[in-house]
């Protein structure tokens, strides 16, 4: 049987579009989320199973956790903030994961579920690249899984850190950086070859 594919969306939050300058909006959200959509819609087309890994936060733990003193107060439970961005709203059957690390692996049910669905190659689309999506990688590679990385299905608010965060996943976690036309057209042959 052939190895599963899912597509992961990272972050892609009301959250972190919202021009507050404690977090700073990567850039050309506009291309970024049409690029994902386009991703998704190819990924769904072929039966790859979508999953929206987000950060979550109860209002309780707003004072406390450590991501509040470096980002301030985001994507608290019950805010819209907390939403994924309505070009990339979920849709039954795609899987959403709550997260409070940067890793999607951390602390979360993404590796159970994965591992439930058979999934062993993971297309990683999402904000910010040099952040949450590569602190997923890293894990996903600690995990044995198959890494694409979509390198215009990524963004950071800073070009050359979204640059050498590719670099990075590439030459130290085995992950294959491919455009978004290359990912579709991996996903879009026969299940065997996805």
């Amino acid at each position: 049987m052939p190895p599963r594919s899912a597509i992961l969306v990272v972050d892609l939050l009301k959250g972190f579009f919202k021009n507050d300058p404690t977090l700073p909006d990567p850039l050309d959200a506009r291309r970024l989320f049409a690029t994902v959509r386009r991703v998704i819609d190819a990924g769904r087309e072929r039966g790859l199973t979508i999953v929206f890994v987000k950060d979550n936060f109860l209002p309780e733990e707003v004072g406390h956790d450590k991501h509040f003193k470096i980002w301030g107060p985001h994507c608290v439970v019950g805010t819209p903030d907390a939403d994924v961005v309505d070009e990339l709203a979920p849709r039954p059957g795609d899987y959403q994961i709550a997260k409070k690390h940067y890793s999607g692996f951390s602390g979360t049910r993404l590796d159970a579920v994965l591992r439930e669905l058979d999934v062993k190659r993971l297309y990683v689309t999402g904000a910010w690249t040099e952040a949450c999506v590569q602190h997923t990688v890293i894990d996903a590679f600690y995990l044995n899984y198959e890494i694409c990385v979509v390198s215009d299905g990524v963004s950071s608010p800073d070009r050359a850190t979204h640059d050498y965060a590719l670099a990075y996943m590439q030459r130290y976690h085995r992950a294959e950086i491919l455009t978004s036309d290359q990912a579709i057209a991996l996903f879009s042959r026969p299940a065997a070859a996805a």
